[in-house]
């Protein structure tokens, strides 16, 4: 480690921790000869210091000493046994213990991400016309509280994002709290989305809701009949002070993109791309238990 003090902060801040887990989450089969390789902790640490800085492989492979092959393929092993999601999903035990996550108020959005090439890549979809490209979508719910991830799913760009708004509280279900409050946009204005929080989860859901469509213009009510508006209304709140929440699932994908390059990285493909969000993922929520004083993750 003597070029540790040559490193960048955020290099530094990646060195410091220890990750011992990955051993458990992907363990080593016997021996069947030739030299012992890399412990996996190491590389995963050095795949980490990638994603924050965005170099490439033979760029991490100069700074750590460990080959440019090596690395790749371990990202390819660890996106094979899942070892990227597993260890979110620990991260997220982890930041309840530290009370990172409180379950009172969540968001749901989602994220359109443009490929690479700019072209259509295995798992994109079709083309995107209200985004003008080809693209993935990653689908997330967060703390607005402490602005910590909970539940991830990746998608094809042209996903409807209330589709996922179900599976994504289904995920994150035995971390929030009754009688509280789910925040989401317009897109999410769905009679069976607004139930199920209601039924499920015991809460309100902070979804506005659409104005009526031309159709029915001329109406006295811009939502219809007022039965019907007290129909969908009812499971929802309106506060202004609850609902201007929400744009903090906006800044938290800003920062995975931002600081984490999200949508940057020299790979084509969904199951590219999937590895690149949560390894982004990973480095975001690493960086909130650092400043809660946590360094080392093991079972």
């Amino acid at each position: 480690m003597k070029v540790l003090n040559y490193l960048p902060k955020k290099v530094k801040f990646v060195m410091e921790l220890e990750f011992p887990i990955i051993n458990d989450f992907y363990p080593r089969v016997g021996f069947i000869g030739g030299r012992i390789g890399y412990a996996k902790d190491v590389i995963f640490k050095w795949l980490l210091v990638k994603k924050v800085t965005n170099w490439d492989y033979r760029s991490v492979a100069h700074v750590s000493g460990i080959s440019y092959q090596t690395l790749a393929r371990r990202n390819t092993q660890f996106s094979k046994h899942n070892v990227y999601q597993k260890f979110f999903q620990y991260l997220v035990k982890q930041a309840v213990k530290a009370d990172l996550i409180t379950g009172e108020k969540v968001a749901i959005d989602s994220s359109f991400v443009k490929t690479y090439s700019q072209k259509q890549e295995s798992g994109s979809g079709k083309w995107n016309g209200f985004k003008k490209g080809f693209g993935f979508k990653i689908h997330a719910l967060i703390d607005v509280v402490t602005k910590f991830p909970i539940a991830l799913v990746i998608t094809d760009g042209l996903m409807y994002d209330g589709r996922l708004a179900i599976p994504l509280m289904k995920r994150a279900k035995p971390y929030l709290k009754k009688h509280r409050y789910v925040l989401a946009d317009k897109g999410y204005d769905d009679t069976d989305i607004v139930a199920w929080i209601v039924k499920n989860l015991k809460s309100k859901a902070g979804i506005p809701m659409r104005k009526k469509s031309k159709l029915a213009k001329g109406k006295s009510n811009r939502y219809g009949n007022l039965l019907n508006w007290k129909l969908k209304a009812t499971g929802r709140t309106f506060k202004k002070s609850i609902y201007k929440l929400r744009t903090e699932i906006e800044r938290f994908f800003s920062s995975l993109k931002r600081k984490y390059y999200l949508g940057k990285e020299l790979t084509r493909g969904i199951e590219a791309f999937t590895n690149n969000a949560y390894l982004a993922l990973i480095c975001y929520a690493l960086n909130k238990l650092y400043l809660v004083g946590v360094r080392s993750f093991q079972l």
